[in-house]
């Protein structure tokens, strides 16, 4: 990365280009919860497509881009999370945002699938029938979802001390690129002593908590 990196915008870096970086993972300690699923693809020399990730419940297609038209109408199972539901990950291809987000859907399937679930309820619920565009603001749990989506880190408490562990494809982003990719925000759980395998237990923890509806409030900001 540029030698500047750190005090460009994260859209401005984007914008040199997607360079692939097979072990990216080893730069920084806090790829760890993602770290065993990207040595797959360690010894690339460049990208994988998105049709060669892999996740627990899911399949990973190569997003069709955007129709430059103007949208007729407002189709709610067409929509990301509909996809999702459904079983397939819409995924750019070349593209560190969506490349980390399917390392984070193979560490923490059953998360990822409970929050889209919940995301495409929703979405649904959100938009009135028959509508031509979306709403104009959304909703207090949209924005919770898409924070815990992007930015948020699973926090395992026993009391006496804390682990964090990462979730938000954007705060990896971030790592990657070297400058910050948004606000961490914390997603707070108490257990008995802290697991030694912690991602199966992050996974299911927040998996049964967005069950729940939940609202930003309830997402503290977290330093990462």
């Amino acid at each position: 990365m540029l030698a500047d990196a750190r005090m460009m915008h994260l859209r401005k870096v984007r914008a040199l280009g997607e360079r692939f970086d097979p072990r990216f993972f080893e730069r920084d300690p806090r790829f760890w919860p993602i770290a065993h699923v990207a040595r797959r693809f360690a010894d690339r020399d460049d990208w994988p497509a998105p049709e060669e990730h892999a996740a627990d419940g899911v399949r990973f297609v190569t997003a069709r881009k955007p129709r430059r038209q103007r949208r007729q109408g407002t189709d709610v199972e067409d929509m990301y999370d509909a996809h999702i539901v459904r079983g397939a990950v819409p995924t750019r291809a070349r593209c560190w945002h969506d490349y980390l987000n399917a390392l984070v859907w193979a560490s923490f399937p059953k998360s990822k699938a409970a929050l889209h679930a919940r995301q495409h309820a929703v979405v649904r619920a959100w938009i009135p029938p028959g509508a031509t565009a979306l709403p104009n603001a959304r909703t207090r749990e949209h924005d919770a979802l898409a924070l815990i989506d992007e930015g948020g880190v699973i926090v395992l408490s026993d009391g006496r001390t804390e682990l964090a562990v990462p979730f938000g494809h954007a705060l990896f982003e971030g790592l990657v690129h070297g400058v910050p990719a948004m606000i961490a925000r914390a997603i707070p759980f108490s257990v008995v002593s802290l697991p030694e395998a912690p991602i199966g237990v992050a996974d299911a923890l927040l998996a049964e908590r967005l069950r729940a509806p939940i609202v930003p409030e309830d997402l503290p900001r977290f330093s990462f």
